[in-house]
């Protein structure tokens, strides 16, 4: 890769997973991110966003299927993937996945499904995979759909607590 394209694509990046911003492009790197953005929105599938549902995984794993691997990304770890974890999942926390330690635990021929803990840190991981050639997917909702423990609990808790409040929505 050319150094100019190497830099685009580090500032694509960046910006996609909000760790930069669009100020620090130049007006030309801008608009090159913005199409690329536009042509990889456009391209994802209709109504499929890379997801499995909990109930997807859960058969995958009674059926001792061997053609994925789960990755959890919840931090911190001896807070969360110690106390309870899918079974067979590996850790590796979401800041560390494209590292290359991290990435050699990851094949390329199978499935890579990633999950944190409500699906939000899951969805920055799981564009660097695509973006790296992993055939990878989330977990919808991520841990909570699997089991609502703390601190799920408290998500869900927080969740249900904003719908009791009639927040005002536009029609």
């Amino acid at each position: 890769m050319k150094r100019p394209a190497l830099r685009l694509a580090l500032c694509t990046l960046a910006v996609a997973l909000g760790a930069g911003s669009a100020a620090a492009l130049t007006p030309e790197e801008y608009r090159i991110v913005q199409k690329l953005g536009n042509e990889y929105l456009s391209s994802l599938p209709d109504k499929n966003y890379y997801e499995f549902l909990a109930d997807d995984v859960a058969k995958m794993i009674r059926e001792g299927r061997t053609d994925f691997v789960i990755v959890d990304v919840r931090v911190p770890k001896a807070k969360k993937f110690d106390v309870a974890h899918l079974p067979n999942a590996v850790f590796i926390a979401a800041q560390d996945v494209a590292k290359p330690e991290s990435l050699a635990l990851l094949p390329k021929d199978k499935k890579v499904i990633v999950h944190c803990d409500t699906g939000q840190q899951q969805n920055k991981v799981l564009t660097v995979l695509r973006l790296l050639g992993y055939d990878a997917y989330a977990m919808k909702w991520g841990y909570m759909a699997w089991s609502p423990a703390p601190p799920t609990a408290s998500t869900l808790d927080a969740i249900n607590g904003s719908i009791t409040k009639a927040y005002p929505v536009a029609k």
